[in-house]
């Protein structure tokens, strides 16, 4: 079977990383797969080198898979079989015909979660019910990810030195990602005292004079519940090249015990399956579908609630509106994981042990059209 991808998979962001792992899992099968890149944003800094498969071409492709947002996608008479992969993060509400123009285009929609593939394989079904949705395994780029990195946070830092290290990758300053509720949860779980620390990693470059007010709200609302001379270690690494790159995230994963990752989306996150396959055991939000595929077996799952999504950024216009919805964390319940992956080593050992077996996992993960069932009848 002669197979084109298209997708963003040269962008150094989480678009990228999760086309190329596709795009990986994919050249795994018996399939001929041939590659073309998009670029989804000129702001963000793009990997220049080419796949090998950018060289391949067929006379006749049978199947088209686009990785990409909706108004992007194309329809393709030529092929037999049209495949979208939307990377959608929230469960949908009642979408219009007219805002599922292109999702009408496909044959197949493939997502991460299995709670969105059922919510919109019912919308589709009352326009086009031979359209499928599927829900499609998480996969993981680990050809960029040695084991070991280059350098010790731990020893560049000699306050991190013996330690307990909580760290956090995300977007500080935007809600959905879940910086807030993991400050608290963690300023509300430990002391001064406590031999613990919480890494923050913004994925870009943060205004400090944007950042300063969120982190003082933050401390405010802990009010006198926790003395601001009390309070545990906190430390902010701002990315060195304006953007974090992967040797950062590396060492974070590889010296961190613990990745904090409580964002509300649905969608499975590329680096939480990273700092899994580097034994880091994250702490998720149950609706995420990281936790639905891999449980308690290999993280830790914060107990969560769907709300509807009040976001400013909306890539199409029918997301992150007050009819979408997400799930956001419980900060008890982050809170009370934070302290159980800190003292109960025997939990800890378990998670690791189950994490050890990822990364031989990813590597060979292949992604067949027929390994996707749909879970709908």
């Amino acid at each position: 079977m002669n197979i084109l991808f298209i997708g963003p998979y040269r962008q150094d962001d989480e678009w990228g990383r999760k086309s190329r792992a596709v795009l990986r899992a994919l050249q795994r099968s018996d399939n001929q797969v041939t590659s073309r890149p998009i670029f989804l944003s000129t702001n963000i800094p793009h990997n220049e080198y080419a796949e090998k498969s950018e060289f391949l071409t067929a006379e006749n492709y049978d199947v088209l898979i686009q990785f990409m947002l909706q108004p992007y996608v194309v329809y393709d008479g030529r092929v037999s079989k049209r495949i979208g992969i939307f990377n959608s993060e929230t469960l949908p509400c009642e979408i219009a015909r007219g805002h599922l123009t292109k999702e009408l285009l496909m044959d197949e929609i493939w997502t991460d979660s299995s709670a969105i593939e059922k919510k919109l394989q019912n919308i589709i079904n009352r326009y086009d019910p031979k359209i499928v949705v599927r829900s499609m395994p998480p996969t993981l780029d680990t050809t960029h990810l040695p084991e070991k990195p280059s350098f010790s946070l731990r020893s560049s830092d000699s306050e991190l030195q013996n330690r307990f290290i909580f760290y956090y990758i995300g977007n500080l300053l935007e809600e959905k990602d879940g910086f807030q509720e993991t400050f608290l949860a963690y300023m509300r779980t430990f002391t001064k005292k406590d031999p613990v620390a919480l890494v923050v990693s913004s994925e870009t470059l943060v205004d400090q004079k944007a950042l300063d007010p969120l982190v003082d709200l933050c401390r405010s609302r802990i009010g006198a519940f926790r003395n601001p001379n009390d309070q545990p270690l906190f430390k902010l690494m701002n990315p060195s090249r304006g953007r974090l790159i992967t040797e950062e995230r590396i060492v974070l994963h590889h010296d961190g015990d613990c990745m904090v990752s409580p964002g509300y989306a649905l969608s499975t996150n590329s680096l939480v399956l990273e700092a899994a396959t580097y034994k880091s055991m994250p702490i998720v939000n149950t609706g995420n579908a990281c936790y639905e595929w891999w449980g308690e077996e290999n993280l830790w799952g914060a107990e969560s609630y769907e709300e509807v999504c009040l976001a400013p950024q909306r890539p199409v216009p029918y997301r992150f509106t007050a009819g979408e919805t997400w799930f956001k964390p419980s900060v008890k319940s982050l809170s009370n994981l934070m302290k159980e992956a800190y003292t109960n080593k025997f939990k800890r050992d378990k998670k690791i042990s189950a994490n050890s077996k990822l990364r031989n996992h990813f590597n060979t993960m292949e992604l067949d059209l027929k390994s996707i069932p749909s879970r709908n009848p």
